[in-house]
């Protein structure tokens, strides 16, 4: 690649200027009706009828909605070609203010393998040759111009207007929030301009600038689903009693559930809609209401996570899973996947499990000790004699008189106590209550504390010592010493780097001035040593089903 190395971008270059100038043996492409006659030609070449007029037709009449990429332009990109894949439809949201700083990295790598793609984002514009659709189009004016939700919207229609760089309001205390509150308007008006514009995609699948999708895998999962059935599918959370799908992790839906939610979508059933999102907190919640009202509720699936490498915890129950999609991924993460899968690809595999990445692009970092790391070890934590101690699964036990508990809590108590729990109570009148540190009082805090082993009491003091107690403690799997703290961790994080602190005058405590992350590496083999053999993905993703009772 040829790259200029002395020109300094302009504020109002355009993508294709900045490319041209650093990369100009790249060529950014959104896939266009040039695209599909030249498949058309491919087509008809193999089955030897004369497309030309066809071919002809499509280069003079441009449709309305984009256009997928041709297979062969797909194989010329060395991207796996996946058939029917035209069938699908993936729908990327980001904002304005980030369109430079998370697309192109997209573009470059996991939309360069989609076929079929629309990108979403605050206003309508256009990036080098990509089309960026408006995902507030069709919200109401009322809304838009009047309601406090889009006075970040409205300062940015000012901006574009003037010519000026959206990305820097990312930086200014106008943006602070206005962000949050205005993405919660866009997942429902999306998902009814996709369906608008390519009503006949069997299935959508739905994910923000800042995931990552294994591609070759979500189709291979998809195809044990009928798209004529309404299926609304994701990673399940709850807020209150609506069960959704989280949009960061991504989700899908089938042209089945399209239709029922086309159905309904009208000016009455808007207006209301429009009401609940303005007092709302999020648009992946209103999305699944809406869904629910039109019949739909989620199905879960697995392999969505809301992990980036670095958070992602490695174990022996993912060991297997096919990786669906990822979260919270910076352009470094979405290229460290990009590369692992071209070199899969060329090796003639399309489809992967959690057990690969690990051994591509976990295991050879950790170490029996690495300086100025975090790998995010939070299960355990130890800080001295007055700092805080335990986990979520270590309870310290506190007596409470059963009688000062009202009749609810001690009916609701009864039913899951072991009977020496039970005749305890009727014996002594004590219910003895497991709780967390924190909420211990000052006395119990230190004879909680005098109740530690030694290798726990010292395991703040020293890199060495942190060691220990996770060596101490069976399910440890790596441990994080720091600054007088120590935690401990049951599963596999990679982390990352972190700046180091300048070190202290007195020479006695340089030791606590150290931050240094370790694995138990004769844990991590024994993991993989017990971990089973995989199936291929098609068969887990079968079975998966099976169990589930969702086979088409």
């Amino acid at each position: 690649m040829v790259i200029s190395r002395h020109y300094l971008p302009s504020l109002h270059d355009s993508a294709d200027q900045v490319v041209s100038q650093y990369a100009p043996d790249l060529h950014l492409q959104r896939p266009s009706v040039q695209f599909e006659a030249d498949e058309e030609q491919e087509e008809a070449e193999q089955d030897g009828t004369d497309s030309d007029d066809d071919a002809s037709a499509a280069r003079t009449s441009a449709p309305k909605q984009p256009v997928p990429t041709a297979s062969s332009k797909l194989k010329l990109r060395g991207c796996p070609v996946v058939p029917s894949s035209a069938d699908f439809l993936v729908s990327m949201k980001t904002g304005a203010t980030e369109l430079f700083a998370k697309l192109p990295e997209q573009l470059l790598t996991t939309l360069r393998c989609v076929p079929n793609y629309m990108i979403f984002s605050d206003i309508e514009q256009e990036m080098g040759d990509y089309h960026i659709y408006s995902s507030l189009e069709d919200v109401s004016d009322s809304y838009k111009y009047n309601h406090r939700d889009f006075s970040f919207y409205r300062r940015l229609l000012d901006l574009y207007a003037k010519g000026q760089d959206l990305s820097l309001l990312q930086i200014t205390k106008q943006a602070e929030g206005s962000a949050w509150d205005l993405d919660k308007w866009k997942f429902i008006p999306i998902a009814h301009k996709v369906y608008k514009e390519q009503p006949h995609v069997k299935w959508y699948i739905f994910l923000e600038a800042d995931s990552y999708m294994a591609w070759s895998n979500v189709l291979e999962m998809l195809a044990l689903y009928d798209p004529q059935k309404p299926w609304y599918l994701g990673a399940p959370h709850y807020y209150g009693e609506v069960a959704f799908a989280h949009g960061g992790m991504g989700y899908m839906i089938s042209n089945g559930a399209m239709k029922l939610l086309d159905e309904i979508y009208d000016h009455k059933h808007i207006a209301k809609w429009e009401q609940k999102v303005s007092e709302s907190c999020c648009g992946d919640v209103e999305l699944a209401s809406v869904l629910q009202e039109a019949g739909i509720n989620i199905t879960g699936i697995p392999g969505l996570y809301g992990e980036s490498l670095a958070w992602f915890e490695w174990d022996e129950g993912r060991w297997c899973e096919p990786a669906l999609s990822w979260h919270h991924m910076r352009a470094h993460d979405v290229e460290a996947i990009w590369q692992f899968e071209t070199k899969l690809l060329s090796g003639g595999d399309s489809h992967y499990v959690y057990r690969d990445l690990f051994h591509q692009l976990v295991e050879p970092h950790l170490s029996d000790a690495r300086d100025d790391w975090d790998n995010m070890s939070r299960d355990r934590i130890y800080t001295g004699a007055s700092g805080r101690h335990g986990d979520e699964e270590r309870r310290y036990k506190h007596d409470i008189v059963w009688e000062d508990l009202d009749e609810e809590e001690r009916e609701h108590i009864w039913k899951d106590l072991d009977d020496d729990q039970k005749e305890r109570i009727e014996n002594d009148g004590l219910y003895r209550k497991d709780i967390r540190w924190d909420e211990l009082t000052e006395e119990e805090q230190e004879a909680a504390f005098s109740d530690l082993s030694e290798i726990e009491q010292e395991a703040h003091n020293s890199p060495e010592q942190c060691r220990a107690a996770c060596e101490d403690w069976d399910e440890c799997m790596q441990y994080w010493s720091s600054f007088g703290r120590c935690h401990l961790h049951r599963t596999i994080r990679l982390g990352h780097y972190m700046q180091s602190r300048p070190p202290v005058e007195d020479e006695e405590d340089l030791v606590t001035n150290r931050t240094v992350s370790g694995w138990m590496q004769d844990r991590v083999r024994d993991m993989k040593d017990r971990a089973k053999d995989c199936a291929s993905v098609a068969d887990w993703m079968k079975q998966h089903a099976e169990d589930e009772g969702l086979l088409r």
